[in-house]
């Protein structure tokens, strides 16, 4: 039986995804207003393990507004998930864009 030698410690690997852990990201969505949309759209961010900082949620007649924050995303993933929640059948509209906190610490 040959000898066995314990693995090396795997060091974590840069996520180029994930540029700017400080970063935060406001999606801005309107919506059919229907009762699973909520779900629909906390899944998809779950399946991603990400939990939004902010939600707030306004039925105006047959749309939901959904206004939500979440912190930690680079530009190019916040893109992607844009054009995924696009991709939702019951979504109509996705703007999204930084709030960048961190602007006057780096200008200093």
């Amino acid at each position: 039986m040959p000898a066995t030698t314990p693995l090396a410690t795997l060091q974590q690997r840069r996520d180029p995804w994930q540029e700017r852990p400080d970063a935060c990201v406001h999606y801005r969505l309107r919506t059919d207003a229907e009762a699973d949309v909520l779900c629909r759209l906390l899944g998809l961010f779950a399946q991603l393990h990400l939990l939004p900082e902010a939600l707030q949620v306004a039925r105006r007649q047959d749309d939901l507004h959904i206004d939500l924050q979440i912190q930690g995303l680079s530009s190019h993933r916040a893109g992607v998930l844009a054009q995924k929640l696009r991709g939702l059948v019951c979504v109509w509209e996705v703007d999204w864009r930084h709030l960048d906190h961190s602007l006057s610490s780096e200008v200093a």
